[in-house]
């Protein structure tokens, strides 16, 4: 039987601010004068945004963000707090790096659940005390990542009630074997912070010609909106249909920088480009 929220919870979605950050309250999320800037200066350059968004703080991404780095692109890196310094994962000292590089630092929840199959209080502790343990360790976490791209109304809710700004999927974006219908662009700011969209490679050929092509399709169609990658682990393992290999993310990056050198595209971290303060987790969650 699927689980109802709460009614407490439903009436906090008005103060939360689900459906558009500038509805919320101070304490919990970006006001629409912090963002309105950095909007209009997307908007004014007619290109598509590019966000690179990392998930899991897998060791590899070390690499991933000094490839970035070397480019002078900048990306998301969304980790689990509760994996930090396990074996295969970033150490603290490991994701400071990345974050002294001018990377973004989001959340993902403690342990990397199926957040829909949870009662609420469980989500809560996962999404609010993943974000409180990031910000202790002295990151600056705004932007958050549903794991599996699994969530409900009530995930959504406690995100945001969280004190992230934004909440991003794994799809939503067109796909030219299963989404032809969806959008190619996220809008700025995203339609609604609760689910911002991305790209699903999932099943496709994770090629830099195939991630090329995303981008290319947005620019075809008038850009002004954000192509949001999700990249997992950026290794050579053709069994694993979520890995990258190496030497094609490489060319695929190499080609975003030379795109963004010549002012096709613009590329920004998913923070950046909604904007407004790092916002505590409030004392009641």
């Amino acid at each position: 039987m699927k689980r109802l929220v709460p009614a407490c919870l439903v009436a906090a979605a008005s103060v939360a601010g689900l459906q558009h950050p500038a509805a919320a309250t101070a304490r919990e999320t970006v006001s629409a004068h912090a963002a309105a800037p950095r909007v209009e200066t997307a908007r004014a350059a007619g290109v598509p945004t590019v966000i690179l968004t990392f998930d899991d703080g897998t060791a590899d991404h070390l690499a991933a963000a000094r490839t970035l780095s070397k480019r002078g692109l900048k990306g998301t890196f969304y980790v689990n707090s509760g994996r930090l310094g396990s074996r295969g994962y970033l150490s603290v000292a490991a994701l400071r790096s990345i974050a002294r590089e001018g990377h973004e630092i989001g959340g993902h929840t403690l342990d990397h659940p199926h957040l829909s199959e949870q009662f609420e209080a469980v989500q809560q502790t996962e999404i609010c005390d993943d974000r409180r343990a990031l910000l202790k360790l002295g990151f600056d976490v705004r932007s958050f990542a549903y794991p599996f791209g699994d969530f409900d109304d009530a995930t959504k809710l406690l995100a945001m009630r969280c004190g992230y700004t934004t909440a991003r999927g794994i799809n939503g974006l067109y796909r030219p074997d299963s989404c032809r219908s969806c959008p190619v662009t996220e809008k700025i700011p995203p339609a609604d912070p609760g689910d911002v969209r991305a790209t699903s490679q999932t099943g496709l050929p994770r090629t830099a010609r195939t991630l090329r092509e995303f981008v290319t399709r947005a620019q075809r169609q008038g850009g002004r909106g954000l192509v949001v990658f999700v990249f997992h682990e950026i290794k050579d393992d053709r069994r694993d249909r979520y890995a990258t290999a190496p030497k094609e993310f490489a060319a695929f990056v190499d080609w975003v920088a030379k795109q963004r050198k010549a002012k096709t595209i613009d590329v920004k971290t998913l923070g950046d480009v909604v904007g407004g303060r790092v916002w505590p987790v409030p004392d009641e969650m």
